[in-house]
């Protein structure tokens, strides 16, 4: 009965390996290239939009940064000068309220310059011509021409005929009346220079216009006479003569030495106060 009994018998199950398909990311119909290099399409076409944005950018910066920083540049040079322009203004004109006061101011200054410095006509000429005469006396002066006066008339805008003379003292015409001085003087250059100084600085509105200095003819110039060497008596025919210097020696010339005569042509106009003259500063209101 044993013999009929199944004997166990051991039995190895071998598993058959399963094979595991891995799909690759690479499509299996793609081309393949042994040595395709770092340049594809792609990057090519990114460098070259790289490039393409920077040339857009320097195209935008000179045309239009660069004029807006000109435009700028400009701009502020011009605000600098009109910030000059106002300062200067506000220094001259700072003080100006309203336009009645400023009216008024130089109402006012008009009418001060006439009462402090432009005498009255009558007056002004008289003190003109015993100034004019005390200063020569002073100084020692020669009045060698003058002093001629010629009135100087107010200017008026309608007169369209004059003669020489006037035409050429129309320049010193204004709209105050005067008197137009012309005198040739004679004196020391020192004193000269005094005459001129007083005559500038005095209390008198007087513009000396023209200043001449010139050597006087008055002193002269020494005649220098020549004296030949005399010949020699008895002297023989073909023989060299001794030469014979003369007695004196001629002076060298010399120049103007300090304190001689000097003549000055001066010219010089003086002017007076307005003959209808009257305080034109209106009363201001209190």
């Amino acid at each position: 009965m044993a013999e009929l009994d199944p004997i166990p018998t051991e039995t190895n199950d071998v598993e058959s390996a399963a094979t595991v398909s891995v799909s690759s990311p690479v499509p299996p119909n793609r081309p393949r290239k042994v040595r395709g290099g770092m340049w594809g399409p792609l990057e090519i076409g990114a460098v070259a939009l790289g490039a393409l944005s920077i040339a857009a950018v320097g195209f935008l910066y000179f045309l239009l940064v660069l004029p807006s920083n000109q435009e700028l540049a400009k701009n502020r040079s011009e605000a600098d000068r009109l910030e000059a322009e106002l300062v200067s203004a506000r220094s001259k004109y700072g003080q100006i309220t309203t336009t009645e006061a400023q009216v008024a101011k130089l109402l006012t200054s008009v009418d001060d310059f006439q009462t402090r410095f432009l005498p009255a006509t009558t007056n002004g000429q008289t003190a003109l011509y015993q100034r004019l005469n005390g200063l020569i006396r002073g100084y020692g002066l020669v009045n060698t021409s003058g002093p001629d006066y010629a009135p100087l008339e107010i200017v008026d805008v309608n007169t369209t005929q004059e003669s020489e003379e006037e035409r050429g003292r129309a320049k010193f015409r204004s709209l105050f009346p005067g008197v137009y001085v012309t005198v040739t003087l004679e004196g020391s250059y020192q004193n000269l220079r005094r005459f001129i100084r007083e005559v500038e600085s005095g209390r008198e509105f007087i513009v000396v216009s023209s200043v001449e200095l010139a050597p006087s003819d008055s002193d002269g110039q020494k005649q220098q006479n020549t004296q030949t060497a005399p010949a020699i008596a008895g002297g023989l025919p073909g023989f060299n003569q001794p030469v014979v210097q003369p007695a004196t020696q001629l002076p060298k010339p010399k120049g103007k030495m300090h304190g001689e005569v000097v003549s000055l042509q001066i010219e010089m106009a003086a002017y007076f106060r307005r003959p209808d003259f009257a305080p034109m500063a209106p009363v201001t209101k209190q």
